[in-house]
C-alpha cells in the first residue's frame, strides 16, 4: 500500500482511510442510482448538482493530501 501513500499509517489507520473512502464511494454511487431513478428534470438536476458537490470535496481532500506527501517528500 505505499505506493497509495499509506505507507506510514498504521493498520488501523488504513482500515479507517478505506472505510472513509468505501462511504464515499457508496454516497457517489447512491446518488448515481438515484439520478438514473428519477424522472423530474429538476429534482434529477439537483441530484446531480448534489453528487458533483461531493465529488469536489472528494477531489480537493485529495488535492490537500497529495500537497502534505510532496511538502513531506520534499523535507527529507
Amino acid at each position: 500500500m505505499k505506493e497509495m501513500g499509506m505507507g506510514g499509517m498504521t493498520e488501523e489507520q488504513k482500515n479507517e482511510h478505506l472505510r472513509t473512502m468505501q462511504e464515499h464511494m457508496l454516497q457517489i454511487h447512491d446518488l448515481s442510482n438515484q439520478i438514473l431513478s428519477e424522472k423530474d428534470q429538476a429534482k434529477k438536476e439537483a441530484l446531480k448538482n448534489q453528487q458533483l458537490e461531493l465529488m469536489k470535496a472528494h477531489h480537493a481532500q485529495k488535492m490537500q493530501h497529495h500537497r502534505q506527501q510532496k511538502m513531506q517528500e520534499h523535507k527529507k
